[in-house]
């Protein structure tokens, strides 16, 4: 299981960090580059660091099956990363609208990311090992986390709905 989780913020962070640096370079007075304004090889290169983040994720729920509760067979393997990447992609989404809306450093949040990226990725792996102590506690620093980041905001749900719609280009913005 340790390798599991290690691996797992490993991974998470050594690439939400590079998609970090790739999202805020050329972003003028944004907080990041809406994905409208990428260049074509800057979205195949968003789209290569988030198909080795999963293909890194597969390999590893793959080596290190028996550190989760999910059954030992490739569809689990396959279930592990789905969970464990989507969820760590929501999770690090959020706690990159969280330092935006606290008017963090760029900086400060390049390092915060290449560190602590990977921190969702392994308590969603967490939340899936076997022994459920380890559960149990992955959730109840899910929570903590989650609702820090809520308090943090000033207006939680109009700020993720306001970086939602600019990730996804300045269309959305207008209506």
């Amino acid at each position: 299981m340790r390798w599991q989780l290690a691996g797992t913020w490993l991974i998470g962070s050594a690439v939400t960090g590079t998609i970090a640096v790739l999202a805020t370079t050329g972003r003028g007075d944004l907080p990041f580059r809406p994905l409208a304004l990428y260049s074509g090889s800057a979205m195949l290169t968003l789209v290569v660091l988030v198909g080795a983040l999963f293909l890194a994720l597969l390999a590893l729920g793959w080596r290190t099956e028996e550190a989760t509760w999910l059954p030992n067979q490739p569809r689990a393997a396959v279930l592990w990363t789905i969970l464990v990447g989507g969820g760590g992609l929501a999770g690090w989404a959020f706690a990159a609208a969280v330092t935006f809306d606290s008017e963090f450093a760029l900086t400060a949040q390049l390092i915060l990311t290449y560190t602590g990226g990977g921190l969702p990725f392994a308590l969603i792996a967490a939340m899936l090992a076997k022994p459920p102590k380890v559960n149990v506690a992955a959730a109840a620093i899910a929570v903590v986390a989650l609702g820090t980041g809520w308090l943090l905001m000033t207006a939680p749900v109009q700020t993720l709905l306001f970086y939602l719609q600019l990730l996804f280009g300045p269309v959305l913005i207008a209506r």
